[in-house]
């Protein structure tokens, strides 16, 4: 009988050890966030559908060009409600 219990002690043990082992090695590489310009003024779906336009883009180049068609699009929305945004050059320095 106490070698059945030690046998389930070690089996238990060789099982957190291997789980442990697992999550040491997941070493997937930190989700970079961007400060959306605008959001503020954007609904929930439109937040989401600016993260899918950027992550599917297919170069820097062309999430560059999103994320100023983007800028250009919420500076208007922004005066017509009267606002300002702050310049983006700022926001991108804060990243």
């Amino acid at each position: 009988m106490r070698r059945v219990i030690e046998a389930a002690i070690a089996a238990a043990a060789a099982i957190v050890m291997a789980s442990a082992m697992v999550d040491a090695a997941d070493t997937t590489a930190p989700v970079k966030r961007e400060i959306i310009p605008g959001s503020e003024l954007m609904t929930t779906q439109e937040r989401e559908r600016y993260r899918q336009r950027m992550r599917g883009a297919k170069s820097a180049a062309e999430q560059k060009r999103i994320r100023d068609d983007h800028v250009k699009q919420m500076q208007e929305r922004a005066r017509l409600r009267g606002l300002r945004l702050p310049d983006s050059d700022a926001a991108a320095a804060q990243r």
